[in-house]
C-alpha cells in the first residue's frame, strides 16, 4: 500500500438500488455461462479513473451516490453476490432486495497531477485508490467501489469486479451508465446502448458449461466449489506507466510492416493489419527486448469479445462475460531482430484470422494450450480502446487518466485522452526495466518511417 498518510479512509458506506415498485420481484438469480466460468477464479478486474475539478466534494459525493443508486437499478447483479449452491452443478449470481454495493470514501494528500500523469509510478501507489473485494470460499460480492477526494484539485473513482461475472465490456457499459445518469441529473432514463441485456438463453452451450464446471470442481480437491479469485501480487519494485502511439505512429509502423512483407514476399492479402495488431506487435517486441527473453518460442495471449462473432450474434449490451481468445506464437530471437515488428504483426494477424474459423472451437482449445505453456514466456493483453473511457463524463470535469491494474508480462490498451485516434499502452515493469523500455519505445518510433 501507499504510505498511510497519503490515503485516509473517511467512510465505508453501502449503496442500494431504489426500492422496487409494489408487486415487483424482489430477487434476481441467473446462472453463469461457460464464458463466465472460464474466468471463475481469475484475477479480479481493477481500474481507477482520475478527474481534475475544482468542484467541492459537498457537491460531488451526493451526486455520485444518488446516480450510483439509480444506475444499480438497471444493473442489479452488480449489487448482488456470486455463490455456488451445494445442490447446483455451477455457480449463480443472486441479487436479493437489500443487497448493496460497498462504496469507500477516502481522501488523499498525494500529488494528484503526478498520479494522473503517464510517468512511471510505484504500483502500490496506484493500487491504494482501488477498493478490495472481500470474498470468501462460498460467497463473493460482484463489485466494490472507491471514491478518493483530492481537495481542490480532483477526485478518483476506482472499482474492482469479479471476472467470473462480468467482463470489461460490461463494466465499461456500467461506468458509462453511471456517468450518464450523474451528468444528466434527476431521474433520467438510460439510452438503449447502455441498457444491459440479461437474457441468458442467447448463450446456451451446455457441453462447454459442463467442461468448465468439471474443470473447477476437480481442481486441487474433489467437489471444489470455491469461488475465491487469484490474488494479484505485485513486487515492491513493480512500476506502472503509460505510453501513447499516435495515429501517425501507427500508420508509419503499418506502412513499414507492409513494406517488409512485400520485400520478403510474405504479403498475404487475406491478413487484415489492424491498428490493434500494429500496437500489440510494437509493444510485444519492446517487452521481449527489455525482458531479454531467452531463445525459444514466446506467446501473446489475445482476448477477443465474442458478442458479434457468435452465430447468431449476441447483442452488444449483453451482461456478463463473452470472451474467448487466441494465441500468437513467435521465436524470441526473430522478434528482437531487425524484422521483429513485421514478424510479430504477422503472427498476431494470423492468430486473429484463425480465430474467425470458429469461436467455440477456439474456446475449447485455448485453456489447455495456455496451461501447457511456460508462463514466463506468455505475454497478455488487457482492456480495449473500444471501451472509450475518455468519453466518460460525470459532469464534474474531464477525465485525465484511466488506469487498469495489471501484473507483470501484461500490457493494457485504451483509447487516447486527446481523442485523435491514438492508443494508450499501459505497462507493469520492474523498476530497473523502466528506463530501458521508455527509451526503446519512444526512440524506436523513428525507425519506422517509409519514405
Amino acid at each position: 500500500m501507499a504510505p498511510a498518510n497519503l490515503v485516509k479512509v473517511i467512510d465505508i458506506c453501502r449503496v442500494a438500488p431504489p426500492p422496487p415498485p409494489p408487486n415487483s420481484p424482489t430477487q434476481m438469480t441467473f446462472p453463469l455461462t461457460f464464458f463466465d466460468m472460464y474466468f471463475l477464479r481469475s484475477y479480479p478486474t481493477q481500474r481507477v479513473f482520475f478527474y481534475d475539478t475544482t468542484i467541492l466534494s459537498e457537491v460531488i459525493l451526493p451526486n455520485l451516490k444518488h446516480s450510483l443508486s439509480l444506475t444499480l437499478q438497471q444493473y442489479l447483479p452488480l449489487a448482488g453476490n456470486l455463490i455456488w449452491p451445494t445442490d447446483s452443478g455451477k455457480p449463480i449470481v443472486q441479487y436479493v432486495e437489500g443487497d448493496k454495493v460497498s462504496l469507500t470514501i477516502a481522501e488523499s494528500d498525494a500529488d494528484f497531477y503526478c498520479l494522473s500523469s503517464n510517468s512511471f509510478l510505484e504500483a502500490n501507489q496506484v493500487i491504494s485508490y482501488v477498493p478490495y473485494l472481500c470474498a470468501s470460499d462460498t460467497k463473493a460480492p460482484v463489485m466494490a467501489l472507491q471514491v478518493t477526494l483530492f481537495p481542490k484539485v480532483g477526485f478518483s473513482i476506482g472499482y474492482v469486479s469479479h471476472h467470473g461475472v462480468v467482463d470489461g465490456k460490461t463494466m465499461s457499459m456500467f461506468m458509462h451508465s453511471w456517468a450518464f445518469l450523474c451528468r444528466k441529473g434527476g431521474n433520467s432514463t438510460l439510452i438503449p446502448e447502455l441498457t444491459p441485456l440479461y437474457d441468458r438463453t442467447v448463450i446456451h452451450y451446455p457441453d462447454l458449461e459442463s467442461v468448465c464446471s468439471n474443470m473447477w470442481l476437480k481442481t486441487n480437491d474433489p467437489n471444489n466449489k470455491s469461488i475465491v479469485m487469484q490474488k494479484m501480487e505485485t513486487s515492491a519494485d513493480t512500476m506502472f506507466g503509460k505510453f501513447q502511439l499516435t495515429q501517425a505512429n501507427i500508420e508509419n509502423i503499418k506502412r513499414w510492416v507492409e513494406a517488409q512483407w512485400k520485400k520478403k514476399n510474405q504479403q498475404q492479402p487475406s491478413i487484415h493489419l489492424s491498428k490493434f495488431a500494429i500496437t500489440c506487435a510494437y509493444t510485444w517486441v519492446c517487452l521481449v527486448k527489455v525482458r531479454q527473453v531467452k531463445s525459444g518460442e514466446v506467446h501473446l495471449a489475445i482476448t477477443v469479445d465474442c458478442r458479434a462473432r457468435l452465430e447468431p450474434p449476441v447483442p452488444s449490451t449483453y451482461f456478463g462475460n463473452c470472451l474467448s481468445g487466441c494465441i500468437a506464437d513467435a521465436d524470441s530471437d526473430e522478434l528482437v531482430g531487425e524484422d521483429g515488428v513485421a514478424i510479430a504483426a504477422k503472427a498476431i494477424a494470423e492468430a486473429i484470422r484463425g480465430f474467425g474459423d470458429g469461436v467455440l472451437q477456439g474456446a475449447k482449445k485455448l485453456f489447455p494450450k495456455l496451461l501447457s505453456m511456460q508462463q514466463d514466456r506468455v505475454f497478455n493483453i488487457v482492456g480495449s480502446p473500444h471501451f472509450a473511457f475518455y468519453n466518460m463524463d460525470f459532469g464534474f470535469g474531464r477525465l485525465r487518466k484511466a488506469d487498469v491494474i495489471i501484473h507483470d508480462a501484461s500490457f493494457s490498451l485504451s483509447d487516447s485522452r486527446d481523442g485523435m485516434g491514438g492508443i494508450e499502452v499501459g505497462l507493469a515493469l520492474r523498476k530497473h526495466e523502466t528506463e530501458a523500455f521508455a527509451s526503446l519505445f519512444t526512440s524506436g518510433l523513428d525507425s519506422y518511417r517509409v519514405l
